[in-house]
């Protein structure tokens, strides 16, 4: 088993051709509404924390900012964790279902696979924290566990793990941290050419909220572009580490 590059986003193509009339509504909902909600939410403070310099400071002001927003800001990481999974059950389990029944579904199951990512979570904020290089090779090793408790949930969440583990062996995590550097680098690329294209439009309106709205609502179009992005990538790479194409 040898995982090219050019194959991964070929069938990710593929993967996202065939489903996006269902892949589209989950990642409005799911990832661009919560996106845009946080960036409307964060605008309030916009003027305070342009006035910020001192780093101290600035972490000061995220840590209030955090402190008052603790419900929304969960509600928006759990929207978009519910997302994820939605999409993995709809590429890994969701054959001739429809969206309401993959939604459903994913609901029945959320709270095993919230236990992944908050697992998972750890363990790279913790191996982050040991010079860095821990961190991204326990994330490029545990990138397909959630694929693979979407794919057979009966088999439990330990399994889940060892297969993680198993089918990023080798040198295919790098391969993963490749994947993953390139839609990053590709996202962050386009919010900076976008935010360059509507603080133009915003100069010649003359400013005003609409502009301003309809920036934010870019930026949030982008990011859920790149969590869809991310989850259809994880589902081909689980696709192309199985012994049987399209388990």
């Amino acid at each position: 088993m040898t995982l090219r590059l050019a194959g991964l986003f070929a069938d990710a193509k593929t993967l996202w051709q065939r489903e996006r009339t269902l892949v589209l509504p989950v990642a409005g909902l799911f990832f661009l509404l919560p996106s845009l909600g946080l960036l409307l939410l964060m605008a309030q403070g916009a003027v305070e924390l342009e006035s910020l310099s001192d780093q101290a400071a600035l972490l000061a002001f995220y840590r209030k900012f955090v402190e008052a927003n603790v419900v929304p800001l969960m509600l928006a990481y759990l929207a978009v964790d519910y997302g994820i999974f939605a999409l993995f059950n709809l590429y890994l389990r969701g054959d001739g279902q429809t969206l309401g029944q993959v939604l459903l579904q994913t609901l029945r199951r959320l709270l095993p696979f919230l236990v992944i990512e908050v697992a998972v979570s750890l363990g790279f904020q913790l191996g982050f924290s040991l010079f860095i290089a821990p961190g991204l090779f326990l994330f490029a090793r545990t990138w397909l566990v959630a694929p693979a408790y979407a794919a057979r949930p009966e088999a439990g969440l330990i399994e889940a793990f060892k297969q993680g583990w198993v089918r990023s062996g080798g040198i295919t995590w790098l391969l993963f941290l490749l994947v993953v550097a390139m839609v990053f680098v590709a996202g962050v690329g386009a919010m900076a050419v976008a935010s360059v294209v509507t603080g133009l439009i915003a100069t010649v309106a003359g400013g005003g909220a609409v502009p301003e709205f309809l920036g934010y609502l870019l930026l949030s179009g982008i990011g859920a572009g790149v969590w869809t992005a991310l989850v259809i990538l994880r589902v081909a790479a689980y696709r192309a580490t199985s012994p049987r194409q399209g388990t």
